[in-house]
Formats: structure tokens, sequence, C-alpha cells
């Protein structure tokens, strides 16, 4: 969910969905993306898209919010903001697998996790990467976890001492596997 933002409607969706009132939050955010539609502010239609997304995910209507995701991303290409089009890309890869689609959704999390990195935002970079790697995991796929979850570890450098062993830990498998 974004940011408490500056339309009404969508301020007040947020704090629905925190307080688990999800019919009221789709309702509310329907009503802030008409009215960004109306305005031309494309950027506010995008982030209204993006949390209708993250609502109707939450709902179990799994199959509106990838195209409420999927035009959240188009939108915030176009008004190119790559911070936000990443933080979509996120949603859309753990959305694709809750889905077990994870092929696609291994795609998504590496897009967004790429972004992140380009901009220099390493937290973000880090949590879609553990995304990813639990995604893996779900998907019984434990090598790529494995190395998904070192390359997360990889953008927190310096680690707190309990994950820096943990990361020793994880690079005992990893040389092994890269033999």
């Amino acid at each position: 969910m974004s940011n408490l933002p500056a339309n009404p409607n969508h301020a007040r969706a947020i704090e629905a969905y925190r307080a688990a009132r999800y019919d009221e939050a789709l309702r509310l955010l329907n009503t802030a993306r008409a009215e960004a539609q109306a305005s031309g502010d494309s950027a506010a239609e995008a982030r209204a898209l993006n949390d209708l997304g993250v609502v109707n995910q939450h709902m179990g209507k799994r199959d509106e919010a990838r195209v409420q995701f999927e035009a959240a991303i188009a939108l915030f290409a176009q008004a190119g903001n790559e911070h936000a089009r990443a933080q979509a890309l996120g949603n859309t890869g753990t959305l694709l697998g809750e889905m077990r689609n994870p092929r696609d959704a291994a795609a998504r999390l590496e897009q967004a996790q790429e972004i992140f990195t380009r901009l220099g935002d390493k937290q973000n970079a880090a949590l879609t990467l553990k995304w990813l790697s639990r995604m893996y995991m779900q998907n019984w796929n434990f090598v790529e976890a494995i190395f998904a979850y070192e390359r997360a570890l990889a953008r927190l450098e310096p680690l707190p001492p309990g994950q820096a062993l943990l990361r020793r830990f994880l690079q005992i498998p990893i040389r092994i596997l890269q033999r």
C-alpha cells in the first residue's frame, strides 16, 4: 500500500485497508481512480490501481489484482516513475507466485530488483530478492532459493551478526553447487 496520498478518497482507502475494512477500501480506491482519470492524473491513477491490486490480492481476487497491477505498471512506465513501477512489478511477482506461476513470478521479481538496484534502493532490492527466494522455496526449487537469498543478503552489507553468520552458512552449499 502507498503512503498516504493527496487524494482524500485514496487516503481514506488506505486507512480502511489497514483497519481490515476491505470492501470500503475497494470502493474508495475505485472512486480515487475515477477522480484521477477524470483529472488526467495518470500517476494518481497508477497508485490507485496498484493499491486496488493489493486489496484484491489480499481478498483472494487474484485475476482482478493481476489486471490492476499490470495496468499500474504500464502507467508508471508511461509516467517515468521507475521506483513505483518496480513496486508494482514486485507486487505482480508475489501474486504470480501465489498463483503457482513461478517462471513469470521470478521474471517480475527479477525486473523489480534490477530497477531497485539501479536506483540505489538496496533495501527494496533485498526485500524483493527475499520474496523471490520464498517463492522458489514454495515451489521446491531449493538451489535457486539459496542463491536468491544469498543475493538478498549481499545487498544489505554490512550485515548484523546473526545475518552475517547465516550468510557464511549459506555460502557453503553455494560453493559446492558452483563446482
